[in-house]
């Protein structure tokens, strides 16, 4: 199965970097490093996250204070957010697209 990033939560995964960067040099690398591992294993194992709701699953980034929030559908997975723990719960919400 293959994931794909829907352009907002990709902006996310952007803008996070460019914060751990300025916060310390090479922390965006590590953060970038662990999404993409998240992807990876959530890719071999898509009901490996919690259910947030019938469609929406989540599975914690490690290392950081993120989560990747995804859709599963027939053949793939739509990330539809890399949320902050702290974000304003479910944001998301309007990214959930139509059931195919």
């Amino acid at each position: 199965m293959q994931a794909r990033f829907l352009e907002p939560a990709e902006a996310e995964v952007e803008e996070a970097i460019a914060y751990f960067d300025r916060r310390l040099a090479g922390l965006g690398d590590r953060f970038e490093h662990e999404v993409e591992a998240t992807v990876a294993r959530i890719t071999e194992y898509p009901r490996i996250g919690s259910p947030l709701t019938k469609r929406v699953r989540k599975f914690r980034v490690r290392k950081f204070k993120y989560n990747i929030v995804y859709v599963l559908e027939d053949n793939e997975i739509i990330i539809i957010a890399v949320a902050h723990h702290k974000k304003r719960p479910r944001y998301w919400r309007q990214r959930i697209p139509p059931k195919q």
